[in-house]
């Protein structure tokens, strides 16, 4: 389909490629090619200057300009995604996107998708940043598409595929004794290429928590290790193969909320391969196939030690069909399968998924259609059918509207199933209706984009107090709205995001745990040279925690530069929370909190030969 007006690249974390948006020249700047890149994620050859959806991404450049620690992190520099951790680096993270929980959100690798069978939900904090070359965001229903848990959406992430014939060596050093060091190797000519990199971090942590009695007033470490694996190969000039391997290492340390710290630890270990083939028959119709395999080991030693390990293999292949420039068919099928090993025994421990799906995108003048479709037969609770319809109106030039509503489900997890005295068989999938309107524009060097949407979720997961087993006895409404501004002054690229949001139980009328009623985030970034400087502001208020308890609002200042001594040398710095605010996120029990990082800064030293 092609685009009515262009989409003018953003700031970090502010590709917000909600419908056409516009690469519009800024101070006389040539029309940036981002808006030109195909959104992976999105299907059907949709770029970031005709998807409908409300997308973000960030390139190698953005992720390095940030300098998080992290993936969450780095994720809640968008609208409407924040985080909660478990106390600091390493500590169990859960990322809400527009107010839905992280079993509710869809996590791909390289086109896998990823996590724990038990859990229901993927650790993006054991996935680390440094192995990571892009990220994808796509916000809303995408069951039509992916199928199960895309209530929030899907995260994808794109492992490093490298520079070839490169090697680049790195080591970081910064508070609470951070030690960091990367090395990567890139080979290739006109028809291979092979990317292989190997990371390593240790830090002595923060104390996780505020209780100090019974040995937990110490410090709570955490080492996390990585190997990724990147290759493509060319056969003539219609196909092409690639594989990627990402196998991540972690073990962080945590206090015992109820007793005595006896050298608690939980080690994740993760791996994730993909193995792709494409295809491209004529300049209409393409075909691609992937093979994938996740593992996700979890092992906690503790008072209570455990062990859960899930194994899921997976099948997709589909066909695009592009009938003109403005109408692009595709279809595909699905197929995965998971089991699980557990120190817990599950009377049921392997399940699989078939499913179906097709996708349409076609135009008509000044209007825009992305519709979807996709049937999904599971062996543990049966057919789902899901779908969304997206359209697109150009009212004039540089003013665009969208509207959308689609379906989702969150398939139940083992923990929900078949965990012993707990599990339910009989559990049915979470099921989802979402709405959004938007109106995105552009005005001289300005871009903005104000988008409203609601979610209703019904049959929730919940523990049942009469039969004491899990049960489908919640409902819930996310309501909100989110405004983006990007612009350009003085040199200076800014970027503005602001969130409302209103999450509530529908039964009860409480608002739920864990989400921001209001968040904004400022961003600003400057090239002076071979010196490049960025400072983000994130602020937060009306968030609650165990039962409806309020947590005092706050606003985190960082500050991160890069520098290029010369071709081959780059110097990174960055300071987070400069003004040490101490502030509170997420209660580790009626009258003790998980502990934040105060102060951080780091320094970076890079060298590519």
């Amino acid at each position: 389909m092609t685009p009515k007006f262009n989409l003018k690249r953003t700031s970090i974390g502010l590709a917000a490629l909600v419908g056409a948006s516009l690469n519009v020249t800024a101070h006389g700047q040539n029309e940036d090619p981002i808006a030109d890149e195909i959104i992976v994620t999105a299907k059907g050859e949709q770029t970031l200057a005709n998807t409908l959806s409300t997308a973000h991404v960030f390139t190698a450049d953005d992720i390095e300009r940030a300098q998080v620690k992290s993936i969450p992190a780095l994720l809640q520099r968008i609208g409407g995604i924040s985080a909660r951790d478990s106390g600091g680096r390493g500590s169990q993270t859960t990322v809400f996107v527009r107010g839905v929980s992280a079993s509710q959100t869809i996590v791909l690798i390289d086109g896998v998708r990823v996590g724990s069978a038990t859990l229901g939900a993927a650790a993006l904090n054991a996935y680390p940043v440094e192995a990571i070359e892009r990220i994808e965001v796509l916000k809303g229903p995408f069951s039509g598409i992916y199928g199960a848990d895309a209530v929030g959406g899907v995260i994808q992430l794109f492992t490093k595929k490298g520079v070839a014939n490169e090697a680049v060596v790195s080591a970081t050093v910064g508070s609470d004794s951070l030690r960091e060091a990367n090395l990567a190797l890139g080979l290739g000519d006109g028809r291979y290429s092979l990317h292989i990199s190997a990371q390593t971090e240790e830090t002595d942590g923060i104390d996780r928590t505020s209780i100090v009695t019974n040995g937990n007033g110490d410090r709570d470490g955490y080492e996390e290790t990585s190997f990724s694996l990147g290759g493509q190969l060319s056969f003539g000039d219609a196909t092409v193969a690639k594989l990627n391997i990402l196998s991540t290492d972690s073990t962080v340390e945590f206090d015992d909320l109820f007793g005595t710290d006896i050298g608690n630890l939980t080690d994740t270990q993760t791996l994730s391969t993909a193995l792709s083939v494409t295809h491209q028959f004529n300049d209409s119709l393409s075909w691609s196939t992937t093979f994938g395999s996740n593992e996700d080991e979890s092992k906690t030693t503790s008072a209570f030690p455990s062990e859960f390990t899930t194994n899921r293999d997976s099948f997709g292949t589909e066909i695009t069909k592009k009938f003109s420039d403005s109408t692009i068919l595709t279809t595909g099928v699905d197929y995965y399968e998971e089991d699980i090993e557990s120190s817990t025994n599950f009377p049921v421990t392997n399940r699989d998924n078939k499913a179906v799906y097709a996708q349409l995108q076609t135009s008509v003048n000044a209007l825009n259609v992305v519709a979807s479709l996709r049937k999904d037969d599971n062996s543990a609770y049966g057919n789902e059918t899901n779908g969304s319809l997206a359209v697109g109106f150009e009212i004039n030039e540089g003013l665009r509207a969208s509207a959308s509503y689609g379906t989702a489900f969150v398939a139940p997890s083992f923990n929900f199933l078949y965990f012993p005295f707990f599990g339910n068989p009989d559990i049915l999938p979470e099921e989802s209706d979402n709405v959004e309107l938007s109106l995105i524009g552009e005005q001289a060097n300005t871009y903005w984009r104000v988008s409203a949407y609601q979610t209703d979720v019904e049959n929730l997961f919940s523990f049942d107090p009469n039969t004491f087993l899990a049960a489908n006895i919640g409902e819930a409404e996310l309501k909100g709205i989110e405004v983006e501004i990007q612009t350009m002054a003085f040199d200076w690229q800014f970027g503005i995001q602001a969130d409302l949001l209103d999450a509530e139980d529908k039964i009860s009328g409480e608002k739920l745990d864990d989400r921001a009623e209001r968040s904004l985030s400022v961003n600003a970034n400057r090239d002076f040279g071979n010196l490049s400087l960025s400072m983000d502001l994130r602020a937060e208020s009306g968030r609650f925690d165990r039962g409806g308890t309020p947590l005092a609002g706050y606003g985190l200042f960082d500050i991160s530069a890069v520098y290029a001594v010369s071709d081959s040398l780059t110097v990174l710095a960055n300071i987070d929370n400069v003004f040490d605010k101490d502030y509170t996120v997420n209660l580790a029990t009626g009258t003790d909190r998980f502990n934040t990082e105060g102060r951080q800064a780091n320094i970076t030293l890079r060298y590519s030969f």
